[in-house]
């Protein structure tokens, strides 16, 4: 573990949790043995309110302030249900976020609705880190849902999962129509360590071709550009007549990128 952390030795880094206090107990015993010290906030105090408006503005920073939710969301991100909201801190400042729900319908999902990383720590691996933390602290759930932009540049921290990335769906009225709802398994055995451990798969463009204009002919496996909005489209369409599709891997040429989707 000390080796995967080398890189973020420089770091004055520390978790925070804001959660609802009767769940404290639980997560203090899930972070008792996590290499960075944790930081609890209770979203009902006047310290967690305070603190709450601090990710208001990070959240601004990443997204634009019209983009930001209120901070009474992410304040009941931290009370609601199973949800809660945490991140990395630097020298006591938030610098990466993620808010987790429960999926009341189904015990076994944990739903990743945000993850985001401060812009001047892009370069860290924050990104990792974080999604590092969402595995940890969802452990005892079976599966992760969440939504990826497919023209978002993080999206190689998703591939860096052991377990293969579903396509639930494609294109969602309440936010960006270029969203695909992806599922994967959870790993069980550490897994903070287990997906910074992992390295990421890595292919060639010219090993597949690429989509264009249908699904014809293209085979198992296929690559298509990131804003290609009408093959993820028939994509979808072909998930609803139930067949399964999988984000297999990433590749970048000439400043556009290119998702690997398989059917499996």
């Amino acid at each position: 573990m000390n080796e995967l952390l080398k890189k973020y030795e420089g770091l004055n880094l520390e978790v925070f949790i804001i959660v609802n206090k009767a769940h404290w107990d639980k997560y203090k015993s899930l972070m008792e043995n996590f290499p960075y010290n944790t930081v609890f906030y209770d979203p009902a105090s006047t310290e967690g309110f305070d603190f709450i408006y601090e990710l208001v503005q990070l959240n601004e920073k990443a997204y634009g302030a019209g983009m930001a939710a209120p901070d009474w969301a992410f304040a009941n991100f931290g009370t609601i249900g199973a949800g809660l909201t945490a991140g990395f801190l630097v020298d006591g400042v938030p610098v990466s976020k993620l808010c987790m729900v429960g999926n009341v319908s189904d015990p076994t999902i944990a739903h990743e609705w945000t993850l985001l990383v401060d812009s001047s720590y892009e370069s860290a691996g924050l990104g990792s880190l974080t999604f590092a933390l969402a595995l940890h602290l969802v452990q005892d759930k079976e599966y992760l849902t969440f939504i990826l932009q497919t023209d978002n540049a993080s999206s190689n921290i998703y591939l860096k999962n052991i377990y293969p990335l579903n396509i639930m769906a494609y294109g969602f009225v309440h936010t960006r129509r270029n969203s695909m709802l992806l599922k994967t398994k959870i790993p069980k055995d550490n897994p903070f360590e287990t997906l910074l451990g992992n390295k990421l798969e890595r292919y060639e463009l010219e090993a597949f071709p690429i989509a264009k204009d249908d699904l014809e002919g293209l085979g198992d496996s296929f690559w298509v550009q990131q804003n290609n909005s009408k093959i993820y489209r028939m994509i979808g369409d072909e998930i609803e007549k139930g067949k399964n599709y999988i984000v297999k891997g990433k590749v970048q040429d000439k400043n556009i990128s290119y998702f690997l989707i398989s059917q499996i």
